[in-house]
């Protein structure tokens, strides 16, 4: 009998325990406003679409901005945030962009109550660029050099006011005539061994498809092409902006010096013929950066 007495007391202690519900906790929110960018062309000229949130020092994640996150943290709180890009282009690849300093803040977050925030951010001091930035953006008295490397002379490309993102671009044009252009870029020396990162940044706009690649070039100046990234036509979406680790390239491709490889063909059919009778592509703000 003792025995049953203490059995039925514990199944009820249990009982009783079990259904007592815990209170679940109330999450405090976190509004993050897309960054103000402290640089030539404000957020206007970037596409820091993703900001890398840290709340002391717990990682949340990646998320599109703005966002509304919610917080299992109450009272004073550090918020980092990283400024983040599609990498190369790819939706799927959002990453922190290294060139760009983190926003960090200090707030009182608050159960049930939302709390906002407007990043800021700008470019690393330490960061180098391989051409001074007035003439990447083709405003400046001169500009990035770039000479044609096709085989048709009637081909050419200009710098110019039309169709510009803001100012001048380059802008390359072929037709029916000519029918491709292949233009390279001044050669620069770039960190190629993994340690120090090398991205491109650039603004793109076109109606036909064209070629981005790399050429490494020895000490003979024997030229070998690293294919990089096929851009589609832009058509009615305007001016892109695109941001490329190229650091990987750079292992894979170590030279002295490198060129930017830009080649446009006028797109054909399966037949061979002619898809467009003319097509244009124009590119601005070509920003080479690195550590």
């Amino acid at each position: 009998m003792m025995n049953t007495r203490i059995i039925s007391a514990v199944l009820g202690a249990v009982i009783l325990l079990g259904g007592c519900d815990k209170p679940e906790a109330i999450p405090a929110y976190l509004r993050i406003e897309p960054f103000v960018v402290e640089a030539e062309g404000g957020a206007a000229w970037q596409e820091i679409s993703v900001g890398w949130v840290y709340v002391n020092n717990e990682i949340l994640g990646g998320f599109q901005l703005p966002a509304e996150l919610p917080v299992l943290v109450s009272g004073e709180a550090t918020v980092q945030v990283f400024p983040g890009v599609l990498v190369n282009g790819l939706k799927d690849s959002p990453g922190l962009y290294p060139f760009m300093k983190r926003d960090v803040q200090t707030i009182q977050l608050t159960p049930g109550e939302t709390t906002t925030i407007q990043p800021r951010t700008s470019y690393e001091p330490a960061a180098k660029y391989a051409w001074p930035l007035e003439e990447s953006t083709f405003d400046g008295p001169s500009s990035v050099i770039f000479e044609n490397r096709d085989t048709d002379p009637g081909s050419t490309f200009t710098v110019g006011t039309e169709g510009g993102f803001a100012g001048k671009c380059l802008q390359m044009k072929v037709d029916t005539a000519h029918s491709i252009i292949e233009i390279a870029s001044e050669s620069v020396a770039l960190p190629n061994t993994g340690g120090r990162q090398v991205w491109l940044e650039m603004h793109h706009q076109g109606d036909i498809p064209f070629a981005f690649s790399i050429l490494g070039a020895d000490a003979t100046q024997f030229e070998e092409v690293i294919n990089v990234y096929l851009f589609n036509a832009t058509g009615d979406n305007g001016w892109n902006k695109i941001y490329f680790n190229l650091t990987e390239f750079m292992v894979s491709l170590p030279r002295p010096s490198y060129r930017l490889f830009f080649r446009v063909p006028l797109p054909r059919k399966d037949d061979g013929t002619f898809s467009k009778t003319e097509g244009t592509v124009r590119l601005d703000n070509i920003r080479l950066i690195h550590f």
